[in-house]
């Protein structure tokens, strides 16, 4: 999905462009499971995703390539390398991890509500604010506390703007960090972005506060089977 937020006088070359990607599918994603931070590797179908997102990239000069150490994370980063023939190591950033689900984790949703039928009333009941603290997860404002760190160190690794920077992350804290810095109107309700989706922003390395531009939102033109945003839960 193209979402362009980008006025002309940013896109220069001057600009720094940053490419977020979502990990390709696990195992845990093919069979509905909340992630979180516990260890799930890529399916088979997300090892095709993390090839595909990589020969998309081929043509384009990177400067780095960063992940959340998680396996699933990792191993779409190291794909999408191997594709686009980027020469360098991919760097693991422990702060782009996904959110510790609590008690979420490890469960499909219809576990919760089999088996677990009172908290699965009292969760949906709060705001999604206050869900995550109820459920003993991260909240937003911790998430975002490790992923905006994470994110500027990244930058601040490369202040000359050269080449694009690619960072593999997960649904959930890339939603929390898309929705803190564009607003809530980007991936509304409870959507993530889907599997090895594709989503470019712009920053000027001149530029202290890491201001961004948003100019294309979970794009998936480049998987041939039209996958599309997903509402499941990490």
């Amino acid at each position: 999905m193209s979402f362009n937020h980008a006025s002309p006088e940013i896109t220069g070359a001057s600009k720094q462009e940053v490419i977020l990607i979502r990990h390709g599918q696990s195992t845990a994603n093919a069979s509905g499971v909340w992630q979180g931070q516990l260890e799930f590797p890529l399916s088979e179908e997300g090892r095709r995703q993390a090839a595909e997102a990589g020969q998309a990239l081929k043509q384009i000069e990177i400067s780095g390539i960063y992940a959340s150490p998680l396996a699933r994370a990792f191993e779409t980063a190291q794909i999408i390398a191997r594709e686009a023939e980027f020469p360098g190591e991919v760097v693991p950033i422990p702060g782009l991890m996904e959110r510790h689900g609590g008690i979420l984790q490890g469960r499909t949703w219809a576990d919760q509500e089999t088996n677990n039928p009172e908290f699965v009333k009292e969760f949906l009941a709060l705001p999604e604010e206050e869900r995550w603290a109820f459920a003993g997860a991260e909240t937003d404002e911790e998430i975002m506390g490790r992923f905006e760190k994470a994110f500027s160190k990244i930058l601040s690794r490369h202040p000359s703007g050269d080449g694009s920077i690619i960072v593999v992350s997960h649904g959930g804290v890339m939603r929390a960090f898309l929705r803190d810095r564009f607003g809530p109107s980007v991936l509304p309700d409870h959507e993530r972005a889907a599997n090895a989706s594709i989503t470019r922003l712009l920053h000027d390395p001149a530029d202290d506060n890491t201001a961004l531009q948003l100019v294309e939102l979970a794009s998936t033109s480049h998987l041939p089977r039209g996958e599309t945003r997903q509402t499941r839960a990490e």
